[in-house]
């Protein structure tokens, strides 16, 4: 069984990047949306992913963007994977995948209709991400979407062997539940791993335990 997948997603300084050292993270997300609490500029980007640990997979994160402005970001920051959160539509995604080398998750928020029929995105995309929705916000909700639909999803997912990671109000608290009783392949943390706004080692800390502690249960 693989090591589940685990994503710290918006760090907004090198100092976040640097509180992944020694911890067994998969990925770091850095979010390029305007407007956005969490938002950074390619030339922040570029300075944090320097700092990140080795081997730790550079995420961008974006919603919506026009092929200019996904270069644009591209021409900056170096990235392992990308992470789209709005209405991209399937064409899109193919493209991103012949032209970039980084690999495609796109985003479906769960309890919504998707821009377009999920089966024709599966050719374009390596992962799918499930995440909550609250009103016409897209992602950083804080809020969990109902697990029990998970297994239909794997199940669904998994006839183009499509990884199926979970965010949405994960936490150190809940994270262990989620594992046990769903098994996704992968999670992504943002606001719980964090104290008064700001990225805490800590919890950070304690939210990767908690997953390989889990990890460890099934060797």
């Amino acid at each position: 069984m693989r090591p589940t997948f685990v994503k710290v997603c918006g760090l907004r300084s090198p100092e976040d990047a640097e509180k992944l050292e020694r911890l067994d993270v998969s990925a770091a997300g850095l979010i390029f949306v305007p407007g956005r609490r969490r938002q950074v500029t390619p030339e922040q980007g570029a300075s944090i992913v320097a700092h990140l640990p080795r081997g730790v997979l550079k995420t961008g994160v974006f919603v919506n963007p026009t092929r200019e402005e996904l270069l644009s970001v591209l021409d900056q920051v170096p990235l392992d994977l990308i992470q789209l959160h709005g209405e991209e539509s399937p064409q899109f995604c193919g493209w991103l995948k012949e032209k970039v080398k980084a690999h495609v998750v796109k985003v479906f928020h769960m309890g919504t209709r998707p821009p377009a029929s999920p089966e024709d995105y599966a050719p374009c995309i390596d992962a799918v991400l499930l995440d909550s929705t609250s009103g016409q916000k897209r992602g950083g909700t804080g809020k969990v979407f109902p697990w029990e639909w998970i297994p239909r999803e794997k199940e669904y997912w998994g006839r183009w062997k499509l990884p199926v990671w979970v965010a949405g109000g994960l936490s150190p608290d809940n994270v262990g539940s989620l594992l046990n009783g769903y098994a996704p392949d992968g999670v992504d943390v943002s606001g719980g791993v964090e104290t008064e706004g700001r990225k805490d080692r800590k919890k950070i800390s304690q939210f990767v335990e908690r997953v390989r502690q889990y990890d460890r249960q099934d060797d």
